[in-house]
Parts: structure tokens; C-alpha cells; sequence
């Protein structure tokens, strides 16, 4: 029996122990023993020992901005169980489509222990989880990152964790390379020129306040995030539609969530909507793209601001510009590209 087959079977019979009675391990979390070796700090501040085959480890994930991370530094070979597949995923990367499933957001811990998985890439917001599955016997990497700086860790983190140094290094390269694009485009939008604009979530009046990653897309390409001010520990906040319509934004974009339940077209023809600025100019739109996401802490995020650029300033960034990046991503990161009618998105 290999190393990885016996830690699978423990964390099997001990799943099942967990499931029929959580509270036979006393209610509380044993420490674990401080790792040996060689070590990294996860995104929960944890300290974790590194692998010592990390090409033999086994993912599994049900954190749906986990798995464009795994993509992007080429650790889909590694990934045996995510939170739910989608056609975009799986005709990206066709070794996806061999993962199975493990639970949508919370983890089923049965399934998670008949994987195969010797590690789950998680949250770090999520410490009951993290125990748990400790006690399965498996390791747990936590991952945040609500900014650039968060994004670039937490590719470091994993690159570090699973032995892809390289592809991290190569992977932020590239992202700053575009985001030193962006800024040499944005410094020659004068001032005066320079439009307010908005994120709203799934729900109106939901919105990304000024410490989430679609507010600093904003801001890099050149607009005035009008929820700059307000903040909720990285989290989607309620603050209803009338702040929404006391800032008045220019523009109002709506997150590229499957979860949306209202469309840009709804608020354009809602008469109750009609004296924001935004409505009144037509100049409401969801972020691309339906079967990906622009706006969610990853590498695409280079995407969502280039967008942003081009639909707030298409003097400046025409769409020709932006179909070109769109196809340098698509092939830098898949080595392949996708039509745009495919990805669900239009340009203007």
C-alpha cells in the first residue's frame, strides 16, 4: 500500500466516524504537531510543512476561486476533486473532466475521504472546515486575497506549497506586465475626464465596498470607486439601493456571479431606476464573461480591468485593443482561445 492509499483510507473510516458523530472528538480541535522542515505561512496564517513530493499530491477543492489558481500554474493533472465542473472548465483543461466532486461550497467530508485527496485547498475564512479535515488526516491550504498583493501571495503560496515556482514567477510577470499597461493608458486621462462607477452584486443594492478586488479594478483603470469608503472585512456588503442612489454613479457594473438575480437590461427598463445616472445614460453592464468570470481574485482579473478600461474610456482603449488581450490571456494561460460568443460576453 503507497503512502497517499493508506492516508486515503484512514481518511475514509475516519470521515465516516465524523459524519455519524462529530462530537466524538470531545467538541474540540487537537493541535497538531509543529511541522519539521521546511515550512510556509498559508493565507489563515498557518504554519504548514511543504510536501516532500508535492508533484504526488492529490487536490481537491470546493472553492470555486481555488480552482483558476490550480489552472493557472499548471496543477491540473494534481486536481482529483473541485466544487462543481463547469463546460468552461472542462473544455479548458480536459484533465479537469476526470475530477469529481466533493460538495458545492461546503465540504462533504465522506466524499472528500474517498477522493484520493491528500490535500484541500480552502478558504481561510473557514476554520471549522480546516479542522475537520484535519482530523481526517489530511493537509489543508488556506487561501485569501481580496487585492493584487493578495492574488500575487496567494500564488506564491501555492506555487511554493506544490513546487511551481517557476510558473508563479512567470504567471506574475506576465499580470504585471498588463497592469503597467493599463497605468501608462490611465496617466494620459485627464483628470476632469475621469468617470465614478460601481460593482453591485448578486442583489441591488449589494455592492463591493473600497477593500474588494472589483473597487481596485475601478481605480486601476481609471475610474472613481464610489464605494472607495466603505468596507466589510473583504465581503459583499448590504448597503441598499438608496446609497446606491445617493452616489449616483456614472457607471454601474454588475459582477459577472451566476448568482445575479436581476440583469443590467431589468435596471435599464426599470422606471424605478431610471434617475440614476448610470440607467439614465444606458451605461449599466455585467462583467464578463457567463461561463468565466473577469471580476474574481485570479489571474483574470487583468481581463475585468482592461475591460473596465475600454467600456469607461473606449477613446482610449478601443475594442480591437481589447480583443487582443482578451486572445493573449485565453492563450497565455490555455494555451488556446475561445470565441466570444462561447464565453458569453459582447463588446461595445
Amino acid at each position: 500500500m503507497t503512502k497517499h492509499n493508506g492516508k486515503s483510507l484512514c481518511a475514509l473510516l475516519l470521515a465516516v466516524l465524523l459524519t455519524l458523530n462529530l462530537c466524538a472528538c470531545g467538541g474540540q480541535s487537537q493541535e497538531s504537531p509543529a511541522p519539521t522542515g521546511e515550512t510556509v505561512t498559508d493565507g489563515a496564517g498557518r504554519t504548514l510543512a511543504l510536501p516532500e513530493e508535492p508533484a504526488e499530491e492529490k487536490i481537491a477543492s470546493v472553492y470555486g476561486t481555488a480552482v483558476p489558481f490550480l489552472v493557472a500554474l499548471g496543477l491540473s493533472e494534481q486536481v482529483v476533486a473541485v466544487n462543481a465542473k463547469s463546460s468552461f472548465w472542462t473544455d479548458a483543461v480536459p484533465a479537469l473532466d476526470e475530477a469529481g466532486t466533493v460538495g458545492r461550497g461546503v465540504v462533504d467530508l465522506e466524499a472528500l475521504a474517498a477522493s484520493g485527496a491528500t490535500v484541500l485547498v480552502h478558504r481561510a475564512n473557514d476554520s471549522e472546515t480546516v479542522e475537520a479535515v484535519e482530523r481526517l488526516g489530511l493537509d489543508v491550504v488556506c487561501i485569501s486575497g481580496e487585492d493584487l498583493e493578495g492574488i500575487y501571495q496567494t500564488l506564491r503560496l501555492l506555487g511554493t506549497y506544490f513546487g511551481r515556482e517557476d510558473r508563479v514567477e512567470e504567471v506574475i510577470a506576465w499580470m504585471e506586465g498588463k497592469f503597467e499597461t493599463i497605468d501608462e493608458i490611465v496617466a494620459d486621462i485627464p483628470q476632469e475626464e475621469r468617470v465614478t462607477a460601481l460593482v453591485m452584486g448578486s442583489e441591488p443594492g449589494r455592492i463591493a465596498g473600497g477593500d474588494m478586488l472589483q473597487s481596485w479594478m475601478i481605480e486601476k483603470a481609471g475610474g472613481i470607486s464610489v464605494s472607495a469608503q466603505v468596507t466589510n472585512d473583504s465581503n459583499w456588503m448590504n448597503v441598499g439601493v438608496e446609497t446606491v442612489f445617493s452616489w449616483d454613479p456614472q457607471y454601474l457594473f454588475c459582477t459577472s456571479s451566476a448568482a445575479l438575480d436581476y440583469t443590467p437590461e431589468e435596471l435599464l427598463t426599470d422606471p424605478a431606476w431610471s434617475a440614476l445616472a448610470a440607467v439614465e445614460d444606458g451605461r449599466v453592464y455585467q462583467i464578463p464573461a457567463r461561463i468565466d468570470t473577469w471580476d474574481m481574485p485570479g489571474v483574470a482579473s487583468v481581463l475585468g480591468t482592461f475591460w473596465m478600461l475600454h467600456t469607461m474610456y473606449p477613446d482610449s482603449f478601443s475594442t480591437q485593443k481589447l480583443e487582443a488581450e482578451i486572445e493573449d490571456y485565453y492563450t497565455f494561460l490555455f494555451g488556446r482561445t475561445f470565441d466570444a460568443d462561447y464565453l458569453g460576453y459582447t463588446l461595445t
